[in-house]
């Protein structure tokens, strides 16, 4: 209880609760009642076990100043590099001068957001990757905004501080999530990179569409089975007819509108929702002139060509990992001591990386030995 206390920002009253419970769950017989101490008798001792650790916790974004010893690595290098005040937003970057130069080797980046392990009063941790055989998470931003805005910000910061570490950061390929507001910006300060989104992301698009208009059983044949209301043959018809939809993302640009009227003619299913489901194909991804998504951001057929990375499932796992090694609900020293432990870890992992792909010349056979949060890095 006291370790929870110091290092979580939930109530006290509501750690003793849990522990409590946690107890007699682990002990069905035990009478906690009669050994248990009172809440009142030692709540007192658990805040100050609380507040022993580290400085008092701001209760705001805007006029909190963190320490000077908060903004350090754990060898006393820079660690915080930005600390913007906006209004009442507010936008904290950490990185480090091995990570910025290592983003700067990389002409492919990856960018994704976590709310997993996020300190109180932030909305968002939002982390850049660099892969240059292998990936390595470089920066991370406290944010308490999301929009366009916020990412032009980290963008342009990133820029300055790599400019006075006399290094250039010029990415030609980004992987991000559809989110228009992170690609627009990306846009704006690298003109011309190549943005890619997920391929995951975007077949996990078509399978929620799929689901708002009704089509799942139809589509998903471990559902359809329990329906004797299609036939196999319809059943079939609509797992190809889904199926191309997503393979569009995977073959040559110039064939993908061909391949979608094919696909429309020969299997769409007898389905009144099955024409809003081309209509959304059409309009979102595949009409070359008016589409809400162009082909090259969602097309990965170059990047299969170039056995480069097709999905941010990789990120995705990262993420996964952030929340197994971080506390739940981290009030911000917490979330820092632990950052500066993993920038340290991602530090060595960088260089065992790196000594492998000299050895191998290849990351993608061994990564998951190096990297196991990973998955399959050609993915």
């Amino acid at each position: 209880m006291k370790k929870r206390a110091a290092q979580e920002t939930l109530p006290i009253p509501q750690i003793y609760s849990q522990e409590i419970v946690k107890i007699r769950i682990d002990n069905p017989t035990l009478d906690t009642g009669s050994f248990f101490p009172l809440l009142d008798s030692i709540d007192a001792s658990l805040y100050r076990r609380r507040a022993k650790n580290y400085p008092k916790l701001p209760t705001n974004v805007e006029d909190f100043v963190l320490p000077d010893g908060w903004k350090l690595g754990l060898h006393g290098e820079p660690f915080l590099l930005v600390d913007e005040t906006y209004g009442k937003n507010r936008l904290l970057m950490f990185a480090s001068d091995w990570s910025i130069r290592f983003l700067s080797s990389c002409s492919q980046w990856h960018s994704d957001g976590t709310f997993k392990c996020r300190p109180l009063l932030f909305e968002q941790v939002y982390i850049l990757f660099g892969f240059n055989n292998f990936m390595i998470p470089c920066v991370y931003c406290l944010r308490t905004k999301k929009d366009e805005n916020v990412y032009v910000k980290i963008l342009q910061h990133l820029l300055t501080i790599a400019s006075q570490k006399g290094v250039i950061l010029n990415p030609t390929r980004i992987t991000c999530d559809f989110e228009l507001a992170t690609i627009n910006a990306f846009r704006a300060i690298f003109n011309a990179v190549h943005i890619s989104g997920c391929f995951f992301h975007y077949a996990q698009s078509l399978w929620r569409k799929v689901q708002e208009l009704g089509l799942t059983r139809l589509v998903n044949p471990s559902n359809a089975r329990r329906s004797s209301k299609f036939s196999n043959e319809a059943r079939k018809n609509a797992k190809d007819w889904f199926m191309a939809a997503i393979g569009l993302a995977l073959i040559p640009p110039n064939l993908v509108e061909k391949t979608w009227i094919e696909a429309m003619d020969e299997k769409t299913p007898t389905h009144r929702s099955s024409v809003k489901f081309n209509d959304y194909m059409v309009s979102t991804y595949v009409d070359i002139t008016s589409s809400r998504y162009p082909m090259e951001l969602w097309n990965v057929n170059d990047a299969l060509r170039k056995n480069l990375p097709r999905t941010n499932n990789h990120v995705e796992g990262y993420n996964g990992r952030l929340g197994s090694l971080f506390p739940v609900h981290p009030h911000l020293f917490r979330f820092i001591e632990c950052l500066r432990d993993e920038h340290v870890y991602q530090h060595h992992l960088a260089e065992q990386s790196r000594a492998h792909v000299a050895n191998t010349g290849s990351f993608f056979a061994v990564n998951r030995g190096i990297y196991p949060f990973c998955g399959n890095g050609s993915r």
